[in-house]
This record gives C-alpha cells, structure tokens and sequence, in this order.
C-alpha cells in the first residue's frame, strides 16, 4: 500500500467539545478528543499564495485551542520539498477514514480562491463519523483584508459551536490508541525538527497515523499527482486490483467495495465554485484485467431533493447523476464521460476540448456545434441549464459504449454500480507490469440545488476542464484482447405514399438486411463498418421555420454509425468541411479512427447511392453511386493543443468536389487560445465548370472568470465550394468579435453582467454586406433561473439595397422543479424579406419550450415555435407560421420504452406522427417497431382533385427492426 508523506503538528489538551451549529439549538454532540484541521486548498493555483493555505490553517488551530481544545494539523512532509500545499485537495488525506482511529471527531477544511485583488475563503466542518457538513461558510473581500477574513471565517465557522472549557495546553506525545477493531495501535515515529522541538510541538508521519489493522480495509485516501504535465499537483486516485467482481445490481453489499478505494472530497463547481459540497458523495474504486467498477453512495440531506426518472438511455440530462470522466492519454483533448442516475439509467459521450458547447458555452449557432435555440433539441431545459449555468461539460451524446450499470434508491439517496469494460475505451499501449495513469474526474449533479460538485476542484479563472482534472493512477495487467463487434440488422418495413394524379394509395414491403462491424486494431484504434445501414428508427429532424431564409438552413447529422468518431473531422471556423448529412443514402460506409503516438487519425469512406435515384434511365447518372472520401490527421502538441491536416474527396461520374486544408488549435495560457485555418478547394460540376478557391480563418478567446472576449476573421472565396461540407456563405470576409465580463455575488444570483458583440462582413469587391452591433444582459439566478437580454442594431445589403434593422430579443427558462421545466425567447423588430421585390417589414418570431413530468416514467418535451412577419406598407400580413412539437415517452420498464412525436405546421398545413416501440438490452441489441403517419391539407396537394381544407394522408409506413450484438 502507498501513501504520499504528510506531517502531523500534534496539541494535545483536557477539555470537552460542545456544539451547537445554531444559538438556541441543543448541542450537536458532547466528545472529549481531537480536532483536526487540514491546510486550506489554493483553488487558485498562484504560487506565490501557497502560503495562505497553512497560515489560515495555522491561524484556525490557534483559535480552536484557545477555546481548550485538542488540535490535529495536517502539513506537508519536509521530506519531499518538492510537493507544496498549493494543491487543490482538501490536503489529500480523508479524515472520515482516519477519524476514529485517531479519535478524531471533527474536521476543519476550506479553500481559497484570488483573482486579481478579490479573494475568496471558503471553510467547513466536517463530522468525521458520519461525514455530515453542519457548518460551511464563504467569505469575499480583498487580499489586502486578508487577516481580517480569516477571522471573520473563524468566528462565523465557529461561534455557538465550540465553547471554551479548560484552557490549560499541555503539549504532550500522542499516545497509543487501540482501534475500534481490536488493534492494538503502535508507537508512531517521531520526526521532529529543531523548530518543531522547540515549540513543544511533535511532527510524525502520517502514514503510519493509523495502524493497517485499524485503518477499514482497503479504504485509502486519495493523493497528489505529480509530473504529469499540466496536470501537476492535481489528486490522484489509485484502484485496488479484485479478483471478486461485483454483482451489478446497484447495491453495495459486495464483498469488492469493503477492499475498494473511496473518494469522498467534493467540492462545488457550480454555483460556487470550490466551496464544500453540500451533500455527502462516495465514490468507491476497483479493477480487473476487464473492467473498471465504481460503486456511488449520493446521500442528501433532504431525500426530497432526488430527482431520479425511468428515462430512456442518454436522457438522464434532468436527473441527479453521478458521472465520471476518463482521458486514457493525459493529452488533455477528449475524454470519455460515463454517468449514472438514482434508477441505474446509463449515460454516455465523448467530450472534446475543442467542442463549442465547452465549459457550458453555447455553439453560437455554428453549424455542427450544437447550437441553436435553448431547449430545441431532445434535452429540453434540463440541457439547455446546465449550459447555461456554467455546469460540467456534456460531451456529445451520439457516442455509445457497452457497461453495465445498477441503481437503488435507499433510505437517505440512492445508490449505484458501474461496471465499465477497458474494451469499450481507447487507451495506450504498455506492457503486462507498466502502469497506466489516467486523467480523471467525478461530478455529481444535483439540479434542485443548482449544483455540481466535483472531485478534482475546477475553477472558473481557467479555461478548461480536461486541464483540471485528476488522476486514475497505477492500473496494470489490462486485458490486451482486441474488441469485435459484430451488430448484423433486419429491417421489414411497409410503406405507402398517395399518387395526387390518380388519388390512389400505393403502398409496397421492403425487407432488408445489413451488418455493422467493429474491430479494435489496437487498444486505441478502431475499424467500423456499415453494409446497408437502415435509420427508419431514428427520430425526426428538430423544426425549423423555412419561409424567408436568405441561406440554407443546417440540420445536424442523426445516425449514429456517422455520428460515431464525427469530433476527429471538426476543424475550427464558420466553416463544416465533413459533414456527413451530405451522404444521404449510402449502400456501404467504412471508418478508422483512434490514436497512433500523439497523432489523432480518421478515415471515411463511403459509397452514395442517393445521386443516381433519377427518373430518366437514360439519364447518364442513372442508378449511378458517388464515392465519398475523408481523411484527418491531428497532432497533439500539450494540453488542448493541436496541428493537423484535413483532405475530402466527393465524386460522381466525371464531376469532383476536393478540400485540402490545415488547422492548429493553441492554449495560450490558462484562459486564452488561438484558432487557425486555411483550406484551398478544387471542384468540378457535372456539366463541367470549374471553381477553386480557398477559404481561412483566425481567431483569438479569452474565458475568464469575469472577463472574457474573442475576436474571429473569417474569409470564404467567392469559388470555394465543397459537396463534403456545409458552407452557409461565400463571397464573405468577415470580422467578428464579442466582450462579456460576470459577477458572481454567490447568493440569489449566481452571476450576472453585460455582453456585446460587433461583427462586419464584407465581400471580395470590398463593399460592406453586413454591419451587426449587439449590447444585452445575461443572469442567472437560483432555482434553476436563467435570463437574457439583447438590443441588436443591424445594416444588411439584399439586392443592392441597404437595410438598416433594429431588433430586441429576451429570453430565459427556469427548471426548480422536478416535474416541470419552462423557457423560451422572443425577438421582435426590422427583418428583411428576401424577395425579388425586398422591403424592410416588421417581424416577431418566438420559441416557448417545456418539459412536463408528472411520474417518474412518463415525460413530455412541448415546444411551439413561431414566426411572422408584416408589412408596413400594405398593413398586411406576409406571413404567419406556428410550429406545435411534442416528444413524449413512456417507460415501462428500464428496457421497455414507448415514444411518441406530434408535429404540426400551420403554414404548409402538415401533420406528423411517430410511434416508437423500443425494446433496448444494450447499446447494441434492440428491437423496434415503429408507425409513421403523415397529412396535408387537401386544397394544397390538388386544388381540382381534393377543394377542401380537410387532411388527407399522403405518406405512411409500419416497420420493425432488429439488431442483435455479439461481442468478443
């Protein structure tokens, strides 16, 4: 067994400890022992304010001995002068495992923060038996202040707890102390320093603090890292190794979790981030040759607070979780995200570090970042929260791997099991007896109280969370089998669709078969491939408003055999080279990705059947395929860091459409980063003209706690053209920045402050097209409460005419309840219409979405978009759209899933409706069948043939699919 060295400055004196957490209340506990207290955290991470940690420390002990008490200070080791206690642990040792061997009752920890002038000292206490928090305090002001806060912090952490008894300190040895379990305790080893000598104090080694047959089996605390990079400092955790694998069933009463490793220190990432958690976490850790096991005790305080649904796999966003993220490389790019909830639902997703949504940022619309309107997508408000409140990061969802998971719900929280196989990650290659040593974390979510608490602390002053993370260290002996996968597919499908020439309904039945295959080549690099891939189960497009768009509208991609390994082709810029929504229909597909040395690598191959589906036989593209290509190579530099290089390839009969371009990502320090691009591209049509022209990018943010800014130039040639890609615009060269800064005040609000953005776009010939200014007001509050603000100010040039547009836009959402979640947005002012004849109209378009739950299986996403616009000039409307979605699911039981989706559109007078029955064993093997049904308005489809307004069927299909998963 390892431990890392500490010190321990021992006061010993007679007295007793009453508490009382609040005047007028009875005393929390009567006890006659020691008091321990932990050098205080720097969260921070300044160097030069390592020493506060162990004079606010220092500063604590001596007023608790002054209150007759006995005092037990945690302090480095000065026989490793290289470690220092400006770490972020809560000093490394867990005083609930050491407590009672001790005699340790209760436990002083904290933390503090500085950014600039302003510092933050946040203090607890902890009862070591039970782990309960009865007193947590938080004190703000400036560094100048500093001996006034810590006093302010002693006297608020302690009045009405401890009252002084006999004041009398006599320093004496720490004397042998027989365990609850029958040890017999042992002399411990006295390393005292002339100084410490002198000051009648007594240094000894904490790793013989309690002896191995007191301390409760296997239980150690976690410790620091140290060398690994930007990951310097931050805790570790080391598994033990079991050869008695769990029953997963989320219970833990398996023999594993008495030897296993427990996390137990939690600090708050949101809404306040390093201070105490405020409820009691505990993370147990093993492995095998096989799998990882984790074991989750999420305790509360109120069990009321749970929030815990029988939901479908991946749609856990609303519940208490508990998640754990993996970087297998310490390269600090991507992690892998495992979580689980209170009914053992799984989660899963791949988190990148240079996805748009990161840190709870928003995708800005870009296209395949993930942004757009709050709430529109399957998440609902319990997604679009936690970005907007700064939450851990999601990750994309698309991802999925086989674990197995367990859930219970027990009297004060729940509990959960995680068996998570090395076979479903991608990790470096070592020999049989070298250690592995991965990045890692642990977050615990509690939506009801607005917070996320985190093992290794996160701080908003730095821009980045896989660069905050801790470690899995010392794991051996990993299973070297490679991973097959063989997922083969059959599809019976019965589709009709009416014939507006005849009025008759044709309908025909389609059985199809197809395969999937996934092969590990090596532990950290992985082979797919698709033979007939069907998608009839995957849910329909999120509505968009269609009518009076200047430029093509983005639909992100769906099917999860594209989805799969997608992050490894994003390259930074307003620019989507690969997007695989291009490929609509295709007969076969093969992908490699993964990871060779510090090179991320992906291919894509595909084959389109899509362009050949023509009417004319004669036509020379008739029944014809395209060939589809896309190669990425990316090389990891350090910590969110990269260069790489990007090559697509479409091609259809004589016609071509090439992309050759490179990009490098760069950390600039602990807030700021730069982004680059620049791509040339070669395509050739069908009736043969050519064009090529290239297109670039650079960009610099700054995300600070406070302050944060960016500024982007983007150019696209008015020649530059893929068939690979999304490209909204050519012809542009814009410049875009934006500038926000954020208070925290910490109580009711959480944060608030201003944001701007200024951005102009010009074309090649020079003339201004676009000029957009923008200034509004962004707040979060408690109880899940967001709520934005803009004034936008806008000149646009459409058809050689200059539009001036002012606009306003509100919007916000609240989610405190379990079972109902609201928001939505609203913007009103100029819009142009985009006509042959454009004029300058008055326009409202609006968002209202909520989330209905009102029993633990039943759940219902409601959302209505609307847009309209008028003209001024007639008093006339152009016109008026209402988009009505709702997305109910039912769960039966953790595998049994019924889901729903209604879509009515009022200007194209439509209706849709999907049924989906799903029977899900794992991510694999699943059983479908589903009914979709679609309408329209007759007068629309026939005016002659059908004069009425009445709904007439025009489509509508029954399918059933099966996929079965082996593995070996």
């Amino acid at each position: 067994m390892m431990f890392v060295k500490r010190e321990i400055t021992i006061f010993c004196v007679f007295g007793f400890l009453a508490t009382a957490g609040v005047s007028g209340q009875e005393p929390l506990a009567e006890f006659d022992g020691l008091v321990g207290v932990q050098p205080f955290s720097n969260i921070s991470q300044h160097a030069s304010d390592a020493w506060f940690g162990d004079g606010i420390a220092e500063t604590v002990s001596a007023a608790l001995e002054a209150r007759g008490l006995t005092v037990v200070t945690l302090a480095q080791s000065r026989d490793n002068p290289t470690e220092t206690t400006s770490t972020e642990t809560s000093g490394g040792l867990d005083m609930k495992s050491i407590g009672r061997p001790l005699g340790v009752r209760w436990a002083v920890t904290g933390g503090y923060q500085r950014l600039g002038d302003q510092l933050r000292i946040t203090a607890q206490l902890v009862d070591t038996s039970t782990g309960a928090v009865p007193r947590a305090v938080t004190i703000d002001g400036r560094q100048s202040e500093f001996f006034d806060l810590q006093d302010r912090m002693i006297n608020d952490l302690t009045t009405g707890i401890w009252e002084t008894a006999d004041r009398s300190v006599e320093r004496i040895r720490y004397p042998n102390r027989p365990s609850e379990r029958g040890s017999t305790g042992r002399e411990m080893p006295v390393q005292t320093s002339e100084a410490d000598a002198a000051a009648g104090r007594l240094v000894i080694d904490a790793v013989d603090l309690v002896p191995d047959a007191a301390r409760p089996s296997g239980v150690r605390p976690a410790v620091e890292a140290t060398e690994v990079g930007i990951l310097t400092g931050r805790p570790s955790v080391h598994p033990n190794r079991t050869s008695m694998p769990p029953r997963i069933d989320g219970r833990l009463d398996d023999p594993l979790w008495q030897q296993a490793i427990r996390i137990t220190e939690f600090v708050q990432q949101r809404p306040l981030d390093g201070a105490p958690a405020t409820e009691k976490t505990e993370v147990l850790v093993a492995y095998d040759s096989n799998n990882l096991y984790f074991g989750v005790y999420a305790h509360y305080s109120d069990t009321r607070l749970i929030r815990a649904n029988r939901t479908d796999r991946d749609q856990t966003f609303s519940d208490d979780t508990v998640a754990l993220y993996f970087d297998p490389f310490i390269d600090q790019q991507r992690a892998y995200v495992f979580s689980v909830n209170g009914y053992g639902v799984q989660a899963d997703s791949l988190l990148e570090s240079s996805a748009e949504r990161f840190m709870g940022g928003s995708g800005g619309g870009r296209p395949g970042s993930g942004g757009g309107s709050p709430g529109a997508g399957r998440g609902g408000m319990g997604a679009a929260l936690a970005a907007s409140m700064g939450g851990p990061p999601v990750g994309d969802p698309s991802w999925d791997a086989l674990f197995q998971s367990g859930g219970a719900l027990v009297e004060d929280g729940w509990t959960a099991e995680m068996a998570i196989p090395f076979k479903s990650l991608r990790y470096p290659r070592r020999s049989a007896d070298e250690p592995h040593r991965w990045g890692f974390q642990v977050v615990r979510t509690i939506p009801s109280k607005d917070e996320a608490d985190v093992w290794a602390p996160v701080s908003r002053s730095v821009a980045g969370f896989l660069t905050q993370m801790g470690l899995l260290d010392n794991l051996t002996n990993l299973s070297a089998s490679r991973n097959l996968e063989i997922l083969p597919t059959f599809t019976a499908i019965q589709f009709g669709s009416l014939d507006t020439s005849t009025g008759a309904f044709d309908q025909t039945t389609q059985p199809e078969g197809g395969v999937n295959l996934k092969y590990g080549v090596t532990p950290n690099l992985t082979a797919d491939f698709t033979y007939n891939p069907d998608f009839s189960q995957i849910e329909s497009d999120i509505p968009q408003v269609e009518v009076n768009q200047r430029f093509p509208l983005f639909f992100p991609e769906l099917r999860p055999f594209f989805l799969e390994g997608q992050e490894v082709f994003t390259v930074p810029g307003q620019i989507n080279l690969l997007h695989t929504r291009t490929i609509v229909d295709p007969r076969y597909g093969a992908k490699l990705t993964g990871k060779v040395g510090n090179t991320t690598l992906g291919v894509l191959v595909a084959n389109d059947e899509a362009p050949g589906k023509r009417d004319d036989r004669a036509d020379p593209g008739f029944d014809k395929t395209s060939q589809v290509f896309a190669g990425r190579a990316r090389y990891d530099l350090y910590a969110e860091s990269s260069v790489g290089v990007i090559a697509t390839d479409r091609q259809f009969l004589d016609s071509y459409s090439r992309v050759v371009g490179a990009d490098a990502r760069l950390r600039l320090g602990r807030t700021s980063a730069l982004t680059l691009l620049y791509a040339g591209s070669q395509h050739r049509d069908e009736e043969g003209a050519e064009r090529n022209g290239p297109t670039a990018h650079i960009g610099y943010t700054r995300r600070g706690r406070n302050l944060s800014y960016g500024t982007s130039v983007d150019t696209v040639d008015p020649d530059f053209r893929t068939d690979t890609g999304f490209v909204q615009r050519v012809d542009t060269r814009s410049l875009r920045s934006n500038l926000s800064y954020s208070w925290w005040p910490g109580n009711k609000v959480i944060n608030w402050g201003p944001l701007s953005s200024y951005g102009r776009i010009y074309d090649f010939a020079g003339v201004l097209q676009d000029e957009q200014a923008s200034i509004g007001l962004r707040s979060t509050f408690a109880n899940n409460l967001i709520t934005v603000a803009n004034f936008n100010r806008d000149m646009e040039r459409f058809g050689g005419i200059e539009f001036f547009k002012t606009q306003a836009f509100v919007g916000g959402g609240i989610g405190a309840s379990r079972r109902f979640s609201a928001g939505g947005f609203l913007s009103w002012g100029d819009q142009i219409r985009y006509s042959d004849s454009p004029f300058l109209g008055r326009s409202v378009t609006g968002t209202i979405f909520a989330t209905l739950r009102p029993m633990t299986r039943l759940n219902a996403d409601l959302t209505l978009i609307t847009s309209r616009l008028h003209d001024p000039r007639h008093n006339s409307s152009v016109f008026d759209v209402k988009i009505l979605r709702t997305f109910t699911t039912y769960q039966f039981t953790n595998r049994f899933l019924l889901r729903n989706i209604m879509e009515y559109n009022s200007l194209s007078r439509t209706l849709g409706a999907n049924l989906l029955f799903t029977y899900r064993v794992n991510a694999g093997t699943v059983f479908f069948v589903g009914y979709d049904d679609h309408y329209a308005q007759e007068n629309l489809l026939d005016a002659v043939r059908y004069p009425t307004t009445a709904l007439r069927r025009t489509n509508r299909a029954f399918f059933t699919k099966l996929s079965y998963l082996f593995r070996y």
